[in-house]
């Protein structure tokens, strides 16, 4: 059985007994670099989603996958935490000094 799928149905029975972050370090350590996105779509279906990066405008697709609902929390251009965590300085230096 794929790992993967063992996680998410962890998620699932965690959400549905009521949890929440604050209650299972399962659902922390998971949230902090994904979302869970819940939807009974039978087909696959695309969503725009925004980076959840304070400061970031930018929006990016989610293919929703059926029986799947954990999902990327950033854009492509922040998923790495190296990015994340110097977003600010890296936008600094890309800006043109006045």
């Amino acid at each position: 059985m794929d790992t993967a799928t063992n996680i998410e149905r962890a998620l699932l029975t965690h959400l549905r007994a009521g949890g929440t972050a604050e209650t299972s370090p399962l659902l922390r350590r998971v949230l902090r670099n994904n979302q869970i996105l819940l939807h009974n779509y039978r087909v696959e279906a695309i969503k725009d989603c925004a980076c959840a990066l304070e400061g970031c405008d930018r929006s990016f697709p989610v293919i929703l996958i059926p029986n799947q609902v954990l999902y990327p929390k950033y854009c492509k251009a922040h998923r790495s935490e190296f990015r994340r965590e110097h977003h600010q300085s890296l936008r600094e230096k890309a800006a043109p000094a006045a």
